[in-house]
């Protein structure tokens, strides 16, 4: 549960999460879903989603999307829980140290959310991705996305077509239209990706 600063009452504070292979059972039962009837819609094993639920396994980010499908929930609120909350501030902070961030082991990608949680009109995310990955196949999802490179560069592709987008760079886009990233130069890329409504 996010906490407010003792100086700042009406400001909160980035808050420990629930790990993620709680967060996913948590959606699947909310869901009123056995595991393999979430099996069953992914294509994912059993035992994959079991080892997953019980922090075994971090699933890829093509897994997390396909789950989050299954229950119904975006891939954003399974990866970012955001707990209860005791009202909502006019001022949310969020301290480097005390964000969430989900780590993809698979492909080393990691997102850290900038934004206290998935349940505003907004996300913004932080994403570190190492030489020769991508985010897998291309997907939609209601709103419009904003990616602004840091530092190296991304290929972000919208619409079937392929975008370069460089240290300093940004691109807009209607995130209804199939769209995917990948990182096809040789070094590390750093990016922020603002969603609205927030996705992941």
């Amino acid at each position: 549960m996010s906490t407010a600063s003792a100086n700042h009452p009406e400001s909160e504070t980035g808050a420990e999460m629930a790990s993620l292979g709680a967060s996913i059972r948590t959606g699947r039962r909310d869901a009123g879903l056995k595991l393999r009837e979430v099996a069953a819609a992914t294509g994912l094993s059993i035992s994959y989603l079991s080892q997953i639920e019980r922090d075994l396994l971090t699933p890829s980010v093509d897994a997390l999307r396909r789950i989050a499908n299954a229950v119904d929930i975006s891939a954003g609120a399974l990866a970012f829980a955001a707990g209860s909350r005791r009202g909502k501030a006019s001022v949310s902070i969020v301290r480097r140290e005390a964000r969430k961030r989900v780590a993809f082991a698979d492909a080393n990608i990691a997102y850290e959310l900038l934004t206290p949680d998935v349940q505003g009109r907004v996300s913004v995310l932080a994403l570190s991705v190492p030489p020769g990955a991508e985010s897998g196949a291309a997907f939609t999802h209601p709103g419009e996305d904003i990616v602004i490179v840091q530092h190296g560069a991304l290929m972000v592709e919208v619409g079937g077509l392929w975008h370069e987008i460089l240290a300093g760079d940004s691109i807009r886009f209607s995130s209804e239209i199939p769209h995917r990233w990948r990182n096809g130069a040789n070094a590390p890329a750093q990016a922020l990706w603002i969603s609205s409504p927030p996705w992941l």
